[in-house]
């Protein structure tokens, strides 16, 4: 069987979102096609960009958001595999345990690097609202655990080297007095510890403080958002205190104060009702700071807009590669979130960390860090699903690619806004739409509510509008006339409307071909039918509302899956 798919030249005289332009890298002006952009959550956009060497045709595709953090609807959060200190998920899989009403993470990337075999400890470190999820004490060579993104309570985020929580903390009691504490550790003599939901320790399960009968524990809630490093932060007892048993079950919703030896006589004296003031500080690169939320990663790619150069160890930073990003513009109001595959999944070359650093400069950060890469890397947008094409490794060949591999944490846009699914707003998932005589469109439509949440990547019942010369209209289903003509097909839906410009056989007088030429076809005509998505590249099977060109034999069509 012989076929030739379509090259993304070919395809994109058929849907092209936006504008070719190009990208000055080391004296070579790269090719860069946008083949995505649509807005995909409170002040988020999503883009797909295509990144092509002139010379040798070798390409990457770049997938990522950018999150403007003034929006009042939406935050950053770091979140832990399985919300425990020992656990691995899925990117989809964490974003689905986390999300809850007036919470949903609908748009992230895998985050830290992390040991691949139990307990999968994160390298670096996660405090996720507030919460210490887990922090390894870094040695003096080991640099990989050293590099950290955080975000403090107003959603402003900052790169540190070094992060040395549980530098300094007490807890106040109702009397006034305090007594030194850490945040999930080991009990030891004379220690006083709050357990998190996240802790986990030894052979003991997920959710438990593991600790022996030779104490004190109490069960608290914080009252009011969780902010324990940096900040002042109140706790309720919300059951009398327990001696001599030890093990105490870690409210879902609360912490559990534990005390042992001289400390013990602090909870005695509680009582339901009581609340006491915790406070940990938190110091990044010396300096005292707020913390909200902080993960890990390395090394750092861009300080104040500068390359940073590329460090001997691991080896691998120097090879093209799939690879994870996230930095952040100037003056700290955007954030942007990159994937670019690699290994060949997808066609994508992959990328060294020296271009990393340079991809995200052209996107318009300032400074910038490196996330687990390879296998690892994914970018999931809630409603659309994982957008890449993950890759297979030695580690994980088991996997088929375009499957997301497990990972220990994540980095998470996530929507603070009421439920709500009423339609305020509207967007055309193709922004622009290149045409040839004869050929069929129908509109992928984007619900958005009040808030700017997707509330649906297939909206149904809308109307539609073209300009007349542009061809005819049957329902929503526009067919391309004769000759050649600019023009609007806009796409109404109650009050809200979106329109994109329109170009039939071409722009300026130049023809565009159909787009189906450069496929060699079967001369049988009972061959099995293929699948190619609208990048060319052939797929198992179409999912709902995907472009796709559907090959049996000598009959090539192209269509929308609904």
């Amino acid at each position: 069987m012989k076929y030739q798919l379509l090259t993304i030249a070919t395809l994109s005289c058929v849907f092209c979102v936006s504008a070719r332009g190009s990208w000055t890298i080391d004296n070579v002006s790269y090719n860069v096609d946008t083949l995505y952009h649509a807005t995909v959550g409170p002040g988020t956009s999503e883009t797909h960009l295509r990144v092509t060497h002139p010379a040798s045709g070798e390409f990457n595709n770049l997938f990522y958001t950018t999150v403007k953090l003034s929006d009042p609807y939406v935050e950053i959060r770091a979140a832990k595999a399985g919300n425990s200190m020992s656990a691995v998920e899925t990117v989809p899989e964490i974003a689905e345990r986390f999300s809850k009403p007036g919470e949903l993470y609908f748009a992230g990337t895998n985050a830290d690097f992390f040991n691949t075999y139990p307990p999968y400890n994160a390298l670096g470190a996660t405090i996720t609202n507030g919460s210490l999820a887990n922090f390894n004490t870094p040695a003096a060579s080991a640099d990989i655990d050293d590099y950290f993104l955080y975000f403090d309570r107003d959603n402003i985020p900052s790169f540190a080297r070094h992060v040395v929580p549980n530098a300094e903390g007490s807890i106040q009691f109702p009397d006034g007095s305090q007594y030194l504490h850490k945040v999930n550790a080991s009990r030891g003599t004379d220690g006083m510890v709050l357990y998190t939901p996240q802790w986990k320790t030894g052979n003991y399960a997920s959710g438990y403080t593991g600790t022996n009968k030779y104490g004190t524990e109490v069960k608290v809630r914080p009252v009011g958002d969780l902010t324990l490093f940096g900040h002042n932060q109140e706790f309720e007892v919300i059951e009398a205190p327990v001696k001599s048993v030890g093990n105490m079950r870690i409210p879902e919703d609360g912490c559990v104060i534990s005390a042992h030896g001289a400390a013990q006589a602090y909870l005695s004296n509680l009582r339901k009702g009581d609340v006491v003031k915790a406070y940990i500080g938190i110091r990044a690169d010396n300096r005292s700071v707020s913390v909200k939320e902080l993960i890990g990663g390395f090394p750092f790619l861009l300080r104040d807009n500068e390359v940073e150069p590329t460090p001997s160890y691991p080896g691998h930073l120097a090879n093209r590669e799939p690879r994870t990003a996230v930095g952040y513009n100037r003056d700290k109001s955007l954030l942007t979130m990159l994937v670019v595959d690699g290994r060949n999944a997808g066609g994508s070359a992959g990328v060294t960390q020296n271009m990393l650093a340079r991809f995200m400069r052209e996107l318009g950060a300032c400074n910038a860090m490196n996330f687990d890469g390879g296998g690892s890397s994914t970018l999931y947008i809630e409603k659309l699903g994982v957008r890449n094409v993950p890759s297979t490794s030695s580690l994980d060949k088991d996997r088929p690619e375009g499957q997301p591999r497990v990972v220990v944490n994540a980095l998470f846009a996530v929507a603070k806004a009421p439920a709500d699914n009423e339609i305020a707003s509207i967007e055309i998932r193709e922004k622009r739409l290149d045409i040839s005589a004869g050929e069929t469109y129908t509109p992928v439509v984007y619900g958005y509510n009040r808030y700017g949440v997707l509330v649906d990547a297939d909206l149904r019942n809308f109307t539609c509008e073209i300009s007349p010369q542009l061809g005819t209209l049957d329902d929503v289903t526009f067919t391309a006339g004769g000759g050649y003509y600019r023009g609007d097909l806009t796409v109404k839906y109650g009050k809200a409307s979106y329109s994109i410009p329109v170009f039939v056989n071409g722009t300026d007088g130049e023809y565009v071909s159909s787009g189906v030429d450069n496929i060699i076809c079967d001369q049988d005509n009972a061959a099995t039918v293929e699948y190619y998505n609208a990048l060319g590249q052939r797929i198992v099977s179409p999912t709902p509302g995907q472009l796709v060109i559907e090959r049996q034999g000598l009959r090539v069509t192209r269509r929308v899956y609904r």
